[in-house]
């Protein structure tokens, strides 16, 4: 395989009948990366796949793999002689076929009889299973084998479109990270789409979250959720604490205290704001007496890993709950009183007035994962 080339979408729009899907979409890809397109259910995140690819045509705009234009008003370059690899949440294999003849469909006759199936069987570790059906694999091991097809032909760029959606949660996370390393070691790049944002962190050196029909933020999965563009983003990549505040220079007054300010890319100015920490970021004690915000303890979950605590503070205008992730198996019993304090920089926005926040709110897809917290404005 050549080195890989950057993918470059450059003011995409692409409607159905009356409805707009994306709005003058701006991505680049860097070459060899990993790419992860974050975003809910009917945000675009598929339809943006498919045109790369040229099952789709857009309405405007252009998609470019290095140097060549696949597509623009003048150009459209056929799905088949895109060189891009294209994996569906099904792998969509043939039934009737061997996995070594599923592997080799793409290829010249001559090829497929030589040693090239055999070494993309070994890359994606299925090795001696050449002979084996469909339906002798696991949904990991038929997933492999549409990758190890993708690349068969050449394949400079390969999507994946929510190709782990079937598989069980053991299961999935070894396949998300054997797909990773095939393709890095491939030297591809790659696109995931996905609305899992556990997935999106984990795997991708760039998130692409969607929103809207445009691109809302690109970067890497630590500068996604440490600091996102905005407070809806912010509980869309993770679970979020969300107040108001007032800021002061160097940090910002809030119900819970003077709280210092997370360098990011947005240059505040001293006044009202929206407030934003990680529940990994409160620290809880239990018992009423001792320095911290008193709360009551609404629920509490362990996750193996750590408990999730769901709790009222008691102070007056703060209706919705604060979240804490401490790890461990913590005894935190419903009812009981508790003291917290938040730890670390947070994020800050200036203000929206009133009717913009009512606009945003209507326009806001429904969350894939549970709900934000936080003063109610």
């Amino acid at each position: 395989m050549t080195s890989s080339p950057e993918v470059v979408i450059e003011d995409l729009h692409k409607g159905f009948g009356d409805q707009p899907v994306l709005r003058g979409l701006q991505l680049v890809v860097p070459a060899g990366s990993f790419t992860a397109v974050l975003g809910t259910s009917g945000s675009g995140k598929t339809t943006l796949l498919r045109i790369i690819a040229g099952y789709e045509r857009p309405d405007r705009g252009s998609v470019a793999v290095g140097a060549t234009v696949l597509d623009n008003h003048r150009v459209h370059v056929r799905p088949e002689r895109r060189h891009i690899g294209y994996v569906s949440q099904e792998g969509t294999l043939f039934p009737h076929l061997s996995v070594a003849q599923n592997i080799g469909f793409g290829l010249p006759r001559r090829q497929r009889r030589g040693s090239q199936v055999a070494d993309l069987l070994d890359a994606v570790g299925l090795a001696g299973l050449g002979e084996r059906y469909p339906h002798q694999l696991s949904g990991g091991q038929q997933q492999r084998v549409a990758l190890a097809r993708s690349l068969a032909v050449g394949s400079e760029v390969v999507l994946l479109d929510e190709p782990f959606n079937t598989l069980d949660a053991n299961l999935r996370s070894s396949v998300r990270s054997d797909v990773h390393d095939i393709l890095r070691q491939a030297g591809a790049t790659g696109i995931l789409v996905t609305h899992d944002q556990d997935e999106a962190l984990s795997m991708a050196d760039l998130i692409a979250v969607i929103r809207g029909g445009t691109i809302a933020q690109v970067a890497a999965p630590g500068e996604i959720y440490d600091n996102p563009v905005d407070a809806d983003l912010a509980r869309f990549v993770g679970d979020a604490n969300v107040t108001t505040g007032t800021t002061t220079g160097q940090a910002v007054e809030t119900a819970f205290g003077l709280l210092a300010l997370r360098e990011g890319p947005l240059l505040v100015p001293c006044g009202p704001v929206t407030v934003m920490f990680r529940p990994e970021q409160v620290q809880l004690e239990q018992g009423a007496h001792g320095p911290g915000v008193l709360a009551r303890v609404l629920s509490a979950e362990f996750h193996g890993s750590g408990t999730v605590i769901s709790m009222e503070p008691q102070l007056r205008g703060i209706r919705s709950p604060i979240v804490a992730r401490v790890l461990g198996n913590l005894s935190f019993l419903t009812g009981s009183t508790v003291r917290f304090s938040v730890n670390g920089p947070v994020c800050v926005w200036p203000s929206t007035p009133p009717d913009q926040d009512a606009q945003r709110s209507s326009e806001r897809p429904p969350r894939d994962r549970g709900q934000p917290v936080g003063d109610e404005r």
